[in-house]
């Protein structure tokens, strides 16, 4: 996960997975000891837990890099970004502005499979 704005870091490479649950467009939930570090950095702002984007990665030639801007274009991959959207259109000014790429998701939107074993099903 890579930050930028007010918060120096961010939760980093993961040692494990992290089921994170999403509910009203909000990070209800994250599992395990670094999905706690994920929320404990998230409530130091106000609306710091709030959905700001989800993306599916569709780029066949993007590579993992390290930098953030490219790694969430690699195809078959997610990203999620929690806290201000303000910055792209949205509404929310939350101070934060957290990214993570997922190189190996299940994401189900209403239960319906969209990424999964390193393909996008839409």
């Amino acid at each position: 996960m890579s930050c930028w704005s007010t918060v120096p870091a961010g939760v980093g490479r993961l040692s494990e997975p992290v089921l994170l649950k999403i509910s009203e467009g909000m990070l209800a939930d994250a599992s395990g000891q670094e999905g706690e570090r994920l929320l404990d950095l998230l409530d130091r702002f106000p609306k710091g837990r709030n959905v700001a984007e989800l993306g599916v990665g569709t780029n066949d030639r993007a590579r993992l890099t390290g930098v953030t801007l490219e790694d969430e274009k690699i195809y078959g991959t997610i990203h999620i970004a929690f806290g201000s959207n303000d910055a792209f259109g949205g509404t929310v000014a939350a101070g934060v502005h957290l990214d993570a790429v997922v190189l190996e998701p299940e994401l189900y939107l209403d239960e319906r499979l969209v990424v999964g074993q390193g393909r996008v099903r839409i």
